[in-house]
């Protein structure tokens, strides 16, 4: 009779369908569905845009983290040990207040400003191997580095602001976590380094280029 076997078909299929393993089957088949389907672009881009946050601010406490051996390899004074560490925050402040006052961020394509920001952060950065250390011009260049900086983490938590409505305390909380992280990688790249200060300088330039 074939309304018999039909009915006996189905009959195994709703069987099959309510065992254990098969509902598991279906609840990862589903999950992995919203994963790759709407919602997956927006947090491709947010995991990107954690990660370029926190490999450009990865040159905040450069000169603090390699301190300790630029003391012992070129003598720095201890005026010039406090220039060289603050003046990244001095230029942040400035370069922060620059953009909010003028308005970069609106005027122009945030992305393209982050993306400038973090190269020529990372140039500058690297600027300190072809200069005296114990000379205002790497002051400058480390007040030039936190200028620049300006445009990468606040620019980075404006783009990220601006995807959400009712997560953005996730999108926030991100980005502040970017920047904490961010900011401990010199001290990892200096104990990685050693005593060759240099090669902490050239790596993260390329981190924060990248």
């Amino acid at each position: 009779d074939p309304f018999h076997h039909v009915s006996a078909q189905h009959r195994v299929q709703n069987a099959h369908c309510g065992s254990p393993s098969f509902l598991k089957s279906c609840m990862a088949v589903g999950a992995a569905t919203v994963l790759n389907g709407a919602m997956s672009e927006k947090a491709r881009t947010l995991f990107l845009l954690v990660i370029a946050c926190a490999a450009g601010m990865c040159l905040w406490f450069m000169t603090a983290a390699i301190l300790p051996d630029l003391v012992s390899d070129l003598g720095l004074s201890a005026a010039r040990q406090s220039a060289l560490s603050s003046a990244v925050q001095a230029g942040f402040v400035v370069g922060a207040l620059a953009i909010a006052i003028s308005g970069l961020a609106d005027r122009v394509d945030p992305r393209g400003l982050f993306f400038a920001a973090a190269l020529g952060s990372a140039a500058t950065n690297a600027a300190l191997l072809v200069v005296e250390l114990d000379s205002n011009t790497a002051v400058g260049l480390r007040f030039l580095t936190g200028a620049l900086m300006a445009g990468v983490y606040p620019v980075g938590m404006k783009i990220a602001v601006g995807w959400g409505t009712t997560d953005r305390g996730l999108l926030v909380g991100a980005l502040v976590g970017a920047l904490t992280f961010g900011k401990s990688v010199p001290y990892g790249l200096a104990w990685l380094g050693g005593a060759d200060w240099r090669s902490t300088i050239i790596v993260a330039s390329a981190v924060a280029a990248l």
